[in-house]
């Protein structure tokens, strides 16, 4: 099935810097730039592009550089990617807000030259001066390259080459005359943003730019007379939140970048403009189709084709697909496609072939040559030999009365091949799950293809242009049946004896939902059942929350958000900097997220278990930018009463205090990834194979060795070792294993043995504390690792002798196949557990006993808590964790040594 426009467009062969002073030269006193405080005219912009690629060239840029820009600055940014073209180099955005690492790779990746940054800019004029003359001294090249690093919906690094000719071929698709005024929300170092602006000075329109503050945008966009905003789905949500959006009506709203339902559209017509579009591209073509505003028949399309652009759909024969509403790949011919995926000749020949690319979506033609999408070739899965196309189930779920989000997923079997399961978040106003009648809804609309279980959350996972991150989303699902379960345990019989005696365990199962109306839970009853979920989860919820969420469907959604909070430290989240902290400019990540935080605490006790929960994340940069800003007085809002002040100044202090007992007088700079939702990695400066990863397992039910990790972090050289902390949420002693990584302590390392970043490292360490110690040791011997260190590490109770001799047996079948490892058993020398756990641990896998005797106090399982507390963690991290394998301590494998303190004397007693 094939699509056509009916009028092709020719666009001009100029190159963009060509057009730019073209435009210089007819139109030089039209807006090209303007921003609340600036206006630049198209005359202003062409003298400051040919200073800048002056300036450019007296640094050695020409046209065989591959310039990497690194400025914030939006204006700024534009001129340095028009300065670059202009000079004939290659472009590419390097993002501020990318940790080191990541920007490394891209540059390595991109092969760049120079890094150009917000240094490298000229000094731009203030706003009135008379516009240049446009001329440059520079003779342009022929043409220039850009490109866009991409990860699409695969997460598999893209760089996608583009001329500057396709920049211009693609703008009149996007840019209706030189009289529009656009705006977008994303800045320049996105690549949505960054070829929008491009088309703008393409078509000789005006590029405006209102600011990031959300609150005046759209006062700003009256008052800059902004005729278009491009946004996506999840931004023009936000825009439905502004008090003021009133001043929005009749603007020409654009939708991209994820899929946007229909009763989305119906509520932006409704509320915000009638001139709504929405559209599909992507960044090898451009845009390919906008719906018309006035065609009331577009329902969940992306509309017809756009001037100039030939579409295909092409069935899994490679054939054509042969009737309307037939389901294929969609294959795009059009002028200004990209040139090839930067170093991957495999994937561009794969991608295009005679002429047309292939773009991994699924979606099919109307009768009317609409274009609607299925999703990714990847979200693709079979079952029972069916199809599933999880867009098509996803929009059906949509129209469902109360029901706000959607994705659909896989769920392997042996049988089946993959089951379709979807996540749902309803509305907050909805008073139950009704998840029964959903599924017959959906049942009755797609037949065989309806979701075989229903599962309530409170927010499906999204990444940073609004697209479902499916790999998150999976992750939610996986924990599903478990987070029922230990609902329908936690309540009592008695509580529950009124209802029929199948609806919990339908509830279990996920096929029902209970009201909180019809469990009718007395105080104690309630009580048992939030306690459990914080047990397994710590998952807190207030009891004002539990009545405002109305049904057991939505309290296991708010567990389900609680587990894989996760967001804050991922990818699509901007790192924390180690850059000081100046408490009157930009507040760092660590701060908005903390201000965030605190705006849910409503009481003393909140903020202490938010501040709880915030030492497992936070680096010792973070505690440096929260104690500077509250130093500042600007951490807290005005009028905050003086007990929150309080408990946040002893908080700070406590840990501040520990981080200083290291003896450094500047934070380490460790910058916090999350490696899955219960893996936390810290990583310094430096590259992994000149480096050590030091894995360290929690206590049971914690994400800590029972101090802040940021505490830990500091007393750790960030130029030699970086840290992965363990989780263990389930409160079982590693019995169940890790959410996320293994149901089993065998399942978490063999996880972590499959990790690349693992591996890259030049060497490994382990530590774990109390129900940590098992699964560090296990841990090191299966990773060769250099050396382990068990903190107060235990078996089971004598109660459970089968688990003892287990864990026993797994420590002598992995001890006796790697003589590499040391292992160092540490423990309170009064603590006849600990010491048994050591004595029997050691003799099989030939372990250094390290007591630890502080003057007679009988230490459990605390040790390192108790350590911070007596100021005397470096002096046990510089004797165990961080010593060299040459010491006679770690050296003497099966030796014995008593630790005394606070003397710190080490001494041998064997």
């Amino acid at each position: 099935m094939v699509a056509q426009s009916a009028n092709f467009a020719t666009p001009l062969s100029a190159t963009l810097t060509e057009r730019l002073f073209s435009y210089a030269r007819s139109q030089p006193l039209h807006d090209a730039i303007v921003t609340p405080a600036v206006t630049y005219s198209y005359g202003q912009l062409a003298e400051l592009v040919a200073r800048q690629a002056t300036q450019l060239a007296a640094d050695g840029l020409d046209t065989d550089s591959v310039a990497g820009i690194s400025c914030a600055d939006d204006v700024g940014h534009l001129l340095l990617c028009l300065a670059v073209a202009h000079r004939g180099g290659t472009s590419i955005t390097l993002p501020t807000h990318d940790d080191q690492i990541a920007r490394d790779t891209l540059i390595h990746s991109a092969g760049v030259t120079h890094v150009v940054d917000q240094d490298a800019l000229i000094d731009l004029p203030a706003t009135g001066t008379a516009p240049g003359h446009a001329h440059s001294k520079l003779d342009p090249a022929a043409n220039a390259g850009l490109l866009f690093a991409t990860s699409g919906t695969t997460g598999t690094p893209k760089l996608v080459l583009h001329d500057t000719t396709d920049i211009v071929a693609q703008a009149h698709r996007h840019i209706i005359s030189r009289d529009e005024r656009f705006a977008c929300l994303a800045t320049m170092e996105h690549n949505f943003a960054r070829r929008h602006r491009l088309y703008c000075v393409a078509e000789g329109a005006t590029n405006v730019f209102p600011g990031a503050d959300l609150a005046a945008l759209a006062e700003r966009c009256r008052a800059l007379n902004v005729s278009t905003i491009h946004v996506s789905a999840f931004q023009a949500r936000e825009l439905l939140a502004l008090p003021d959006k009133a001043a929005l009506e009749g603007i020409r709203l654009k939708l991209g970048g994820s899929h946007v339902t229909t009763a989305q559209r119906r509520q932006l017509r409704t509320e915000l403009t009638r001139n709504l579009q929405a559209g599909y591209g992507t960044t090898e073509t451009g845009a390919i189709a906008f719906t018309d505003p006035d065609d009331v028949r577009a329902g969940e399309s992306v509309g017809r084709p756009l001037p100039g652009i030939e579409i295909r759909i092409v069935a899994e024969d490679g054939k054509p697909a042969r009737g309307r509403g037939e389901h294929g790949e969609i294959a795009v011919r059009c002028t200004g496609m990209f040139r090839e995926y930067r170093g991957q000749p495999e994937l561009t020949a794969a991608r295009l072939r005679d002429g047309w690319f292939y773009t991994g979506d699924i979606g099919y033609l109307d009768s009317e040559q609409r274009i609607y999408l299925s999703g990714r070739a990847d979200d693709m899965f079979v079952f029972n030999s069916m199809n599933i196309y999880p867009q098509d189930i996803e929009s059906i779920i949509c129209q469902y009365p109360d029901v706000a989000d959607a994705a659909v997923l896989p769920k392997a079997s042996r049988v089946h091949g993959d089951i379709p399961v979807a996540l749902v978040a309803f509305s907050d106003h909805a008073p139950k799950a009704r998840l029964r009648k959903l599924q017959k809804f959906v049942r009755d609309q797609v037949g065989l293809r309806c979701p075989r279980q229903f599962i309530v959350v409170d927010e499906i996972p999204r990444n940073a242009a609004g697209k479902i991150a499916r790999s998150a989303a999976l992750a939610l699902a996986s924990q599903s049946d478990q987070i029922r379960r230990v609902i329908a345990d936690a309540l009592d019989e008695r509580a529950v004896a009124h209802l029929p005696p199948a609806l919990l365990d339908d509830f279990a199962r996920g096929e029902t939902d209970i009201t909180l109306r019809e469990l009718q839970l007395d105080s104690l009853a309630r009580m048992e059942l939030l306690v459990a979920l914080e047990l397994q989860f710590d998952a807190i919820i207030e009891p004002r929350e539990y009545n405002n969420l109305g049904s057991l469907a939505k309290i296991a959604g708010r567990v389900y958000s609680r587990l894989h909070e996760a967001g804050h430290e991922s990818a699509d989240q901007p790192p924390v900097t180690a850059a000081p902290v100046v408490a009157m400019g930009e507040p760092p990540y660590a701060v908005r997220f903390f201000q965030r935080t605190f705006s849910y605490c409503q009481t003393v006790a909140q903020l202490n278990k938010a501040l709880v929960t915030l030492e497992h994340r936070l680096t010792p940069v973070d505690i440096d930018a929260l104690h500077t800003w509250h130093q500042s007085g600007l951490l807290l809002p005005d009028g905050t009463v003086r007990k929150f002040h309080t408990a946040l100044t002893d908080w700070l202090t406590r840990v501040r205090r520990m981080m200083a007992d290291s003896g450094k007088t500047t934070p380490e700079p460790f910058v916090a990834h999350r490696a899955a939702p219960t893996a936390m990695w810290f990583r310094g400066p430096g590259e992994p194979a000149d480096k050590s990863l030091v894995i360290c397992f929690a206590v049971k039910g914690g994400r800590s060795l029972m101090i802040p990790n940021a505490v830990l972090m500091q007393h750790t050289d960030a130029s030699r070792y970086d840290l992965l902390v363990i989780a263990e949420p389930l409160d079982d002693r590693y019995q169940s294993g890790v959410p996320m990584l293994g149901d089993s302590v065998g399942g978490v390392v063999a996880w972590l043995a499959e990790q690349s970043f693992v591996k890259a490292y030049g060497s490994i360490r382990t530590i774990g504390s109390s129900a940590g110690g098992y699964p560090a040791i296990l841990a090191a011997f299966v990773l060769n690792a250099e050396l382990a260190v068990s903190v107060a590490g235990r078996f089971h109770s004598l109660r459970f002798p089968g688990q003892i001799l287990r864990r026993a047996f797994s420590i002598w079948r992995v001890a006796r196949r790697n003589n590499k490892t040391r292992v160092l058993l540490t423990y309170g020398r009064q603590k006849t557990r600990d010491r048994n756990f050591a004595r029997i641990a050691g003799a099989l896998a030939r372990g250094t006993h390290f007591a630890i005797d502080i003057d007679g106090e009988k230490l459990g399982h605390k040790v390192l808590e108790r350590l911070g507390e007596r100021h005397e963690i470096k002096a046990f991290l510089d004797s165990t964790l961080y010593t060299d394998t040459t010491d006679d301590v770690v050296a003497q494998q099966g030796s014995q040594w008593v630790f005394g303190l606070p003397a710190g004397a080490l001494k041998r007693i064997d």
